[in-house]
């Protein structure tokens, strides 16, 4: 069997196990803390992209460009009136003028806010469920009656290039997690190669003695899958610490698009999966290089 443990005691002594002793579990360790630490950041980004994704899509921004400041003022109030009076929207907010002021000096500077400049009125709009393109258009021009130089602009639109970038994230988050499995299997094959080198007379002297390849490959698992299960705790263990303690630094930030990238709850029960998948892994890397060692050198 791949997950045999149960093997007699003087079997096991046939291949020393390490029980942190050797390199084999530190390197395994530093290796998962590394793998958890991209799997908590990719998982991270794609519960920010999914939860961000779904808010933004459900958000417009009602733009009203008047020059006089009066009949602006009455145009935002008579259109906040319209959009509250429709079902499908649930949220209808207007943006005070000294808010938009605020937003646009980063851009304009002070001097030229301060010169009466006209600013548009701004209306925050939440659809109960997420607008189609009809949707918008048709909004645009039923208020265009009570306000004719009016704008309707989705927040989906304008962040279109952020949630490329996340994808674009998240496919960097899966090649590093796939690279470092791959150089985790590579740690094990050598480390199993060497092992099986050291010990080559005694596994000789095995077969000699009516041992097949198959229970030589078993003392080699059952050292490799300890190696990899104590690692892999000291790797999880230590990532854990400081995905909480990144998490709360995150919570800390200003409302803002880092304050809602939080790492998900079901992420803890894949997080505790990994460690039990490399260590399968691992047994499964050391039952392979054994036997096929065992070939060609018996």
């Amino acid at each position: 069997m791949l997950l045999d443990f149960v093997l007699p005691a003087h079997d096991r002594k046939l291949i020393p196990e390490g029980r942190l002793s050797g390199p084999m579990p530190w390197v395994i360790a530093i290796m998962l803390f590394l793998t958890l630490l991209v799997a908590a950041g990719g998982l991270t980004l794609a519960e920010a992209a999914r939860q961000g994704g779904q808010d933004l899509a459900r958000q417009v921004t009602v733009q009203i460009i008047e020059s006089d400041p009066a009949q602006r003022a009455a145009q935002r109030a008579a259109v906040t009136r319209a959009l509250r009076k429709l079902d499908s929207i649930a949220e209808v907010k207007p943006v005070p003028d000294a808010q938009v002021r605020a937003l646009l000096e980063p851009w304009l500077g002070t001097g030229v806010i301060d010169a009466d400049v006209p600013v548009p009125a701004l209306v925050d709009v939440r659809f109960a469920s997420v607008p189609t393109a009809e949707t918008i258009t048709r909004l645009q021009s039923t208020l265009r009656s009570v306000a004719p130089n009016i704008r309707v602009d989705s927040h989906s639109s304008w962040m279109a290039p952020f949630f490329e970038l996340m994808r674009a994230l998240l496919w960097l988050a899966a090649a590093v997690f796939l690279l470092l499995l791959v150089a985790t299997s590579a740690v094990v094959i050598l480390a199993v190669r060497s092992t099986l080198n050291t010990h080559r007379e005694t596994i000789e002297i095995m077969h000699m003695m009516g041992g097949t390849d198959v229970q030589a490959a078993r003392l080699f698992q059952r050292r490799v899958a300890l190696d990899a299960l104590l690692g892999g705790a000291v790797g999880f263990i230590v990532a854990a610490v400081v995905i909480v303690t990144v998490g709360d630094r995150f919570a800390a930030v200003e409302p803002g698009l880092l304050s809602g990238a939080h790492f998900p709850y079901y992420g803890w029960a894949i997080l505790a999966l990994i460690p039990l998948a490399v260590m399968a892994l691992a047994m499964l890397m050391a039952r392979m290089t054994v036997i096929s060692a065992l070939k060609r050198i018996l």
